[in-house]
């Protein structure tokens, strides 16, 4: 399997896992072909996953190669959604607009109605 297959397999991977995988960086760099996480390596998993609609949290991949890593989809329903809009809203700062806000909000709310029960 080439370096650009895995990285394709990599959404429907997360996907088979319910949205969510929790990887070791170095599992990354295996992906990766690369032995040591470097910056330059690092910069590339973060391309990477950013082409194939792949989160990751923390936001910045650690340098540690036995540093976990949450991955999740970006773009299908399910945990990788919320995970997605939950970071989004995170990031979200004071100069954002309201409605912005708002926006994110409701999609959050959203997508967890799927896994809220119903009152009793």
């Amino acid at each position: 399997m080439t370096t650009a297959t895995a990285w394709g397999n990599l959404p429907d991977l997360i996907e088979a896992n319910g949205g969510f995988l929790v990887w070791n960086v170095s599992e990354l760099l295996a992906l990766a072909n690369a032995g040591a996480a470097g910056v330059r390596v690092v910069e590339g998993i973060e391309r990477q996953l950013k082409e194939h609609n792949v989160g990751h949290l923390p936001q910045s991949i650690p340098r540690n190669r036995t540093r976990s890593v949450l991955l999740y989809t970006k773009d299908r329903p399910g945990m990788g959604l919320i995970l997605h809009l939950a970071r989004e809203l995170a990031a979200v700062d004071g100069d954002t607009a309201a409605d912005r806000i708002d926006a994110h909000i409701s999609a959050l709310g959203l997508a967890l109605g799927a896994y809220s029960r119903p009152a009793k």
